[in-house]
């Protein structure tokens, strides 16, 4: 009898850009969010937990636990199978290594994940992400120029995104809360709430708007500002940035 174990290598996580099932592999679209890989292409991880449209997905690589879309033979290659499954590599990217074998579609594999392959695959992305916690700030209170992180190589920043703790008050047309991520006084990214754009309520991620320019170099300091209209009282808040590396 074979076993083995769910053992997640890296882990992260990325606003779900559409409603996402537990167990399958996921990738990231245009605007930075998680969604189910597309089928015979690249992966850059799998879903941890079943996600609505706009909830945080958590994403695992290493060796993870895959719903198998057909039967697998424990050794085989794998790849992306219809609504992000495992099977059996046949042409597609290869991703994965099985672990274990499936008897028929709906099982679970296990599955080596891999960042190449010997035949067909393509690098995947190297990625670094930031998360910063801020404090429960009171009604007005902002935060200028903070140091959330520091860019350990050339790269552009992919994602950044708003995730909320609480349910945020005040906030209307006269009292917005502006968000600007910014390199020195270079803006990066930004996201603002008012009457038109509420602000996500608690476990709900808003992706920013990424500058034209989201390029960033290495040995840079990410700083994050937050203006506050004198009513706007925020929750407890984490902004996560994701940067892909050159």
């Amino acid at each position: 009898m074979n076993n083995a174990y769910e053992i997640p290598n890296l882990r992260f996580s990325l606003p779900a850009g559409a409603d996402i099932p537990r167990r399958r592999f996921v990738s990231v679209n245009s605007s930075g969010e998680g969604v189910i890989a597309t089928a015979a292409g690249s992966a850059i991880g799998v879903s941890m937990n079943q996600a609505a449209d706009g909830e945080v997905l958590e994403i695992a690589d290493g060796i993870v636990m895959v719903e198998a879309g057909g039967a697998i033979t424990a050794g085989a290659g794998i790849e992306v199978g219809a609504d992000g499954k495992a099977v059996t590599n046949t042409g597609g990217i290869g991703i994965g290594i099985a672990l274990t074998g499936a008897a028929s579609a709906g099982s679970i594999v296990a599955v080596k994940m891999l960042n190449t392959s010997a035949t067909n695959g393509v690098d995947a992305p190297l990625v670094q992400t930031f998360v910063y916690t801020a404090a429960d700030l009171d009604a007005g209170a902002d935060l200028a120029d903070t140091p959330i992180g520091y860019v350990a190589a050339d790269g552009e920043i992919i994602n950044v995104a708003i995730i909320s703790t609480g349910s945020a008050v005040g906030i209307d047309a006269d009292n917005t809360s502006a968000f600007v991520l910014k390199v020195g006084t270079t803006s990066k990214a930004t996201a603002t709430f008012d009457d038109a754009n509420a602000f996500p309520a608690a476990g709900v991620a808003e992706a920013g708007t990424l500058a034209e320019d989201a390029t960033v170099a290495a040995g840079d300091v990410l700083l994050l500002n937050v203006t506050n209209g004198a009513n706007a009282n925020l929750p407890v808040f984490m902004v996560q940035v994701v940067i892909a590396l050159d």
